[in-house]
């Protein structure tokens, strides 16, 4: 398998997720990047068992399924192995398994 560079971080998330973290706001447009997705204004939070990320970028349009692309190393940092992880937003959270 070819590895990129590096890793981006970021959040793909379902429409009812969307609304669960961000309180029915809609994704708004930050900038476009391809094939009709772009970078949303809003941001979330990656928790886990040891540790927080901040500030980590959401994707949009919302797609069928919630996912997570995590950056190099944040598994580890987080402690992903057991447990999974919590994507906390303004307005709720959404528990990942691991």
């Amino acid at each position: 398998m070819d590895r990129k560079p590096h890793a981006p971080r970021f959040v793909r998330l379902s429409s009812a997720d969307v609304a669960t973290l961000f309180g029915g706001e809609a994704l708004e447009p930050r900038f476009h990047i391809s094939n009709g997705r772009f970078v949303a204004r809003q941001r979330v939070a990656l928790v886990g068992k040891k540790g927080r990320i901040d500030g980590v970028p959401v994707v949009g349009p919302p797609d069928e399924q919630t996912t997570v692309s995590f950056g190099d190393g944040d598994e580890e940092r987080l402690d992903l192995a057991t447990g999974g992880v919590l994507i906390v937003g303004p307005s709720g959270e959404r528990k990942l398994a691991g």
